[in-house]
């Protein structure tokens, strides 16, 4: 099986993000390695696996807190269920996630799984002072969850906490509808161009003068999977003192595939994935 991997692999050495004026600088090491654990990924598939980044969310009303008290009982992720608010294992139905159904978990579940995932907030004398909010009703319906191939759509199981007009929330998706049955650890992510070969992957600082630096990167590609390493060649000298302003620019290094990302999965180097978004328009 090992050779059969890497006859697939190709690999992609181009790409720069230059801050000033240099000659071409060496790309790093295309990621062979990283592509080996995406394989068995079927990337052409219909409807394609979810890959997600995490299965909780919340809404705030826009004006927040009342208090700063309330705050830090929010953070301490003090709820309670209202005594009318009953919860099940049973399911209602089948998950929906763009347009596709999947097996969903009860309404009991998803709080068990949501509060465990909220766990470990606040300082713990603050903690046991805070009085708890109340969540009055426990619903289905639809909520934004992030992927490897921007926010989807899902079912999602809501805990509607009226006093601040807000909620917590998480996925029905079962987690073996997950490819790898659990959530994924995000990587570094890149935009994609339309014409699906083109990658803009982030850098920051790409820019000249001391506090700027040049990149190079590197692609190696499978069947399955696209794998982007990205080098740095800071223009300070090491142990040379500069003073930079206290903030980021963003930029990024161009990568151009042999064959157009599709379904395949975007990993950095250290072989996290990313998000792959459209190149212009929201993720």
């Amino acid at each position: 099986m090992r050779a059969l991997v890497l006859a697939l692999i190709f690999v992609t050495a181009c790409g720069a993000a230059v801050g000033q004026g240099s000659p071409p600088l060496p790309p790093p090491s295309p990621p062979t390695t990283a592509l080996a654990a995406w394989k068995d990924f079927p990337a052409n598939a219909n409807p394609r696996p979810i890959i997600t980044f995490g299965v909780t969310t919340e809404h705030i009303q826009p004006s927040g807190f009342p208090t700063s008290d309330r705050k830090i009982a929010w953070l301490c992720n003090k709820f309670v269920l209202a005594s009318d608010v009953q919860l099940s294992t049973v399911v209602p139905g089948n998950a929906i996630v763009a347009g596709n159904r999947y097996p969903s978990i009860g309404s009991a579940t998803a709080f068990s799984e949501l509060m465990a995932a909220r766990s470990g907030g606040g300082n713990p004398t603050d903690c046991a002072k805070a009085q708890p909010f109340v969540i009055r009703d426990a619903r289905w319906a639809m909520a934004g969850f992030p992927t490897d191939r921007g926010t989807l759509q899902m079912s999602a199981w809501l805990f509607d906490i009226p006093e601040v007009n807000a909620y917590i929330g998480h996925s029905a998706v079962a987690p073996t509808a997950y490819w790898g049955g659990a959530v994924a650890n995000e990587g570094r992510g890149a935009r994609v161009g339309a014409d699906g070969l083109t990658l803009k992957v982030p850098v920051s600082n790409a820019q000249p003068g001391p506090c700027g630096s040049d990149y190079t990167a590197a692609a190696a590609e499978s069947d399955t999977a696209v794998a982007v390493a990205v080098k740095e060649y800071p223009h300070a000298s090491p142990g040379e003192a500069v003073i930079c302003p206290a903030m980021l620019v963003f930029g990024y290094v161009t990568v151009t595939l042999k064959a157009a990302l599709a379904g395949r999965v975007l990993l950095d180097e250290r072989g996290k994935v990313g998000a792959v978004c459209p190149e212009t328009g929201d993720c």
